[in-house]
């Protein structure tokens, strides 16, 4: 037996060894670099593996899960009316009696205003840069802290928690002898771990100034000052146009000096594209009440980022919603998304013109975003703005259905047969029913019988009806409300929403390899869908990205575990989109909070703030009434970069004292550092599958070796 002294000394050297391995499991949770995974299942790799190896970037990709674990941050699903439990109703609510067949027939469908909502044209905050900070802060904060949020690593478990003596919001990483907890970590410290303060901190340049400001076409355009012509004959604001005299809504948000005053000169725009919503009053107006902590959505939020870079954003609410909730909505209807955004950029030039004196104008570039539903809205938006004259900065879009008339209906079909959809999300299938159902005028099948959305379907024992699909929606909406109308589980039968003959064009046609069904004309026209196609193929975007070329940047951030999307509506486009994407991990939500997060970065990139924007003329002139910089607008580059700046010359970018200071440019970026600085090409030897995104990601994936590895799909 050794004696005494030598298991004291024993037992002090195993404490000092053990001590430093702490510590350097802490230091390696704050490092900026990758640590390399060690996959032995030796037990002494693995305990060593538990005590040092978190690895940070991986990590900090996992607890964005965090995002979505409250309501008001849940990306592609309606935010705080989800449940509809905060949202006041005008008139009698809508149960699951008033959707059945055999209510009683009204004479027109029920448009229902929302509560509480702010005025046309009205300020509804103004923040200092530092409040703006405390604010974004605290919200990003309480919806990232919550219970079992560290569980987003994959090494930290339930059980975990309260286990080893530590308390029970914390976990801990390694116990010996049962009491002695080696290191802990706590559900308080998820905000801080993800890197999100750090990436708040150096987003927030500016204080804001944010309205609601409302604008139609039929105003605008008639404007004296009006000159920005659809010179590419797109329709969005023709008098005919749907919603041409409609006064849509949008939350428009306005970077400041320390005084409040809007920044001098001319500012760049951009434009942010909102998320899935379900509910009529899930915009982003409506999901931005600053009094009320937790109720300002990723849409808003996204939105004050933007902000707060130095460019003016605007994030529509698109017609049917808020202000215009008596109009149909127009989900994945590429005029809706033009229609709603050109008057609200006019209107904001003009009005900035007009406050200022001149002092201030909109300036000719226009950087636009959007995720999911946004995803595809941003190229729409991108598509009419270049028609109006807009010079497009870059576009940032992730996980759009691009491709309307085939991907997102051919894959659609494939997810409900194997039952892969996401069960939450099947208000999908009404919502495109509607818009694609005689609702939205102007529509090639408006009119022809051939709607997407079935005469009538039984869930269970109870029938419905189109009309009862079409009125739930704009009675409205909510996701909760539409799920009740579509079959469930997942499986076929979850089709009976839809038109038979369509469901039966779209199931031969991936029987027998058609990736394009509605461009066999002739098999349309035999199968009774041929105006119903020509409707979806007015509304795809392949046409119009391939013929982006090397106009401006853009970006199509995907994942190949997506749920929802699948990635053939990337893949599927060709050369101009696979050239063009970038690839993340996880399901639609988890890949939701990689992408937004890389869009907010794009403002502190070169390819932004080296860019010089040109006033336009029209309001005030091209000299306007103030100094301004002569310099001609730097085109775009032909690739985009997110690296964080060395210089921000035209977006001061010091953090005030009171403000955490941004991480030097080899950590301020969320991103792995060996990231190339180009959007990656998918060439010839490394051609993505076109399989379903349900085939392992080790088969097929061929994103950066340094990118954090995927969860599970969902």
């Amino acid at each position: 037996m050794l004696p005494k002294a030598v298991l004291l000394i024993l037992a002090a050297a195993t404490t000092l060894a053990l001590s430093a391995v702490a510590v350097e499991a802490v230091q390696s949770l704050r490092a900026p670099t990758i640590a390399t995974k060690n996959n032995s299942d030796s037990f002494l790799n693995h305990i060593l593996r538990r005590l040092v190896n978190f690895d940070k970037d991986q990590y900090q990709y996992k607890l964005q899960e965090g995002l979505k674990h409250r309501t008001g941050f849940s990306l592609g699903r309606s935010f705080i009316s989800t449940n509809h439990d905060d949202v006041k109703y005008i008139g009698d609510t809508l149960d699951n009696r008033d959707l059945r067949a055999d209510s009683p027939t009204l004479p027109e469908y029920t448009f229902t205003p929302c509560a509480d909502e702010y005025e046309c044209d009205s300020t509804i905050v103004t923040y200092t840069r530092e409040e703006l900070y405390n604010k974004v802060s605290s919200e990003l904060k309480q919806s990232t802290n919550v219970q079992y949020c560290l569980t987003a690593d994959p090494m930290i478990t339930t059980d975990m928690y309260g286990s080893c003596g530590v308390q029970e919001d914390c976990a801990c990483a390694y116990c010996i002898f049962g009491f002695w907890c080696v290191f802990k970590v706590c559900d308080s410290q998820c905000y801080e771990l993800s890197g999100l303060d750090t990436e708040v901190a150096t987003a927030v340049k500016h204080g804001v100034q944010v309205r609601k400001v409302c604008a139609s076409c039929e105003e605008e355009t008639n404007h004296p000052g009006f000159t920005n012509e659809d010179s590419d004959g797109i329709g969005y604001c023709d008098s005919d146009a749907y919603g041409y005299e409609a006064k849509n809504s949008g939350l428009v948000v306005f970077p400041t000096d320390d005084e409040g005053t809007i920044l001098p000169g001319a500012l760049s725009v951009s434009a942010w594209a909102h998320v899935t919503i379900a509910g009529t009053c899930d915009t982003p107006t409506g999901t931005f009440k600053p009094s009320d902590h937790g109720k300002i959505s990723i849409d808003a939020t996204t939105t004050l980022l933007m902000g707060a870079s130095g460019t003016v954003a605007i994030a529509p609410d698109t017609l049917g919603y808020s202000n215009t909730y008596d109009y149909f909505k127009g989900y994945i209807v590429k005029k809706q998304y033009q229609t709603s955004f050109i008057p609200l950029w006019l209107k904001t030039k003009r009005t900035i013109a007009e406050e200022t004196n001149c002092v201030s104008e909109l300036g000719n570039g226009l950087t636009v975003a959007g995720y999911s539903e946004g995803g595809y809205g941003a190229f729409a938006i991108a598509e009419a703005a270049e028609s109006a004259g807009i010079d497009i900065q870059a576009v940032l879009s992730g996980a759009g259905p691009y491709l309307t008339s085939s991907a997102l209906l051919t894959t659609g079909y494939t997810a409900m047969v194997d039952g892969s959809f996401p069960l939450s999300r099947r208000h999908y299938k009404i919502q495109l029913g509607q818009s694609y159902s005689s609702t939205y005028s102007g529509m090639e099948n408006h009119g022809a019988g051939q709607d997407l959305l079935a005469d009538s379907w039984f869930v269970g024992s109870t029938q419905y009806t189109k009309y009862d699909a079409i009125n739930a929606v704009t009675n409205l909406g909510g996701s909760n409300r539409l799920n009740k109308l579509v079959p469930s589980p997942i499986s076929i039968d979850s089709l009976d929403v839809w038109n038979p003959a369509a469901v039966k064009f779209f199931k031969d046609a991936m029987s027998e390899g058609l990736l394009k069904p509605c461009d066999d004309i002739d098999g349309a026209a035999a199968a009774g869908v041929d105006r119903l196609c020509q409707a979806l193929q007015a509304s795809d975007l392949e046409h119009y990205i391939n013929s982006i070329g090397t106009k401006y940047s853009y970006e199509l951030c995907f994942s190949y575990d997506d749920d929802a999307i699948d990635s053939a509506n990337v893949i599927q486009g060709g050369p101009a989109f696979t050239n063009n994407a970038f690839e993340v991990t996880g399901n639609h939500d988890e890949a939701g909070t990689y992408c937004i997060r890389r869009f907010v970065n794009y403002f502190d990139s070169p390819n932004f703030t080296s860019y010089v924007p040109q006033r336009t003329g029209g309001y005030c002139g091209v000299n306007g009434s103030a100094s301004s910089s002569s310099q001609p607008s730097s085109g775009p580059s032909s690739s985009l970069s997110y690296e964080p700046s060395g210089s921000t010359s035209n977006h001061p970018s010091s953090v005030p004292s009171s403000l955490p200071s941004p991480l030097p440019s080899e950590t301020q970026s969320h991103q792995p550092s060996s990231s190339p600085s180009t959007s990656p090409s998918f060439g010839p030897s490394e051609s993505p599958s076109t399989s379903s995104s349900s085939e392992s990601s080790e088969s097929q994936s061929q994103q950066p070796s340094s990118a954090p590895s995927s969860s599970s799909s969902s």
